[in-house]
């Protein structure tokens, strides 16, 4: 007779929130267009919440992790801009914390990186995210985006030239 296998689940948990909660809070900040922070994290938490309720956990935890981020952020996203709608006050908004912070050595402009990457289409701005911050391998993004390798690839390529083009000229 084999032994059954304990599994702590609240230790795996705790250990992909410390382990990825930081690249998927940035990851979902570019579904929203003020780059919430707050709404964010929040879906986040909500996910990993969601993980903790699951009768068996998910075959591949980090690609289920990032799946449910897009399809909560993209929901939260579409609520945010109706609720904005309702709300929006002619002047101003208030500040969100910047996308990323380079440590003090670090020769990026965080604000000039921040602009360009908001000019990108929101899928080659997902791609760059997801490979560059998120250290996703392309077989990953094209499988959570439901495109093939090679087009993701190709898609990574130009959104970097069309970065460093947008990058000398400002």
């Amino acid at each position: 007779m084999n032994p059954v296998k304990f599994v702590d689940v609240p230790t795996i948990i705790e250990e992909l929130v410390k382990k990825h909660a930081a690249a998927l809070t940035l990851y979902a900040r570019q579904f929203f267009d003020n780059g919430s922070f707050h709404a964010a994290e929040e879906v986040v938490q909500e996910v990993f919440h969601r993980l903790s309720g699951q009768p068996t956990l998910p075959e591949n935890l980090v690609a289920w992790l990032y799946t449910a981020v897009r399809n909560g952020t993209i929901s939260a996203a579409r609520s945010d801009k109706r609720r904005q709608r309702r709300e929006t006050n002619w002047h101003g908004a208030t500040r969100q914390p910047p996308l990323f912070q380079p440590d003090d050595e670090s020769p990026l402009d965080t604000e000039k990186i921040a602009l360009c990457l908001a000019k990108l289409d929101g899928e080659c701005r997902e791609i760059v995210t997801l490979h560059i911050w998120s250290d996703l391998p392309f077989s990953e993004i094209a499988s959570l985006l439901g495109k093939s390798k090679t087009t993701v690839w190709r898609q990574y390529k130009e959104a970097l030239e069309m970065l460093r083009g947008m990058l000398e000229e400002s």
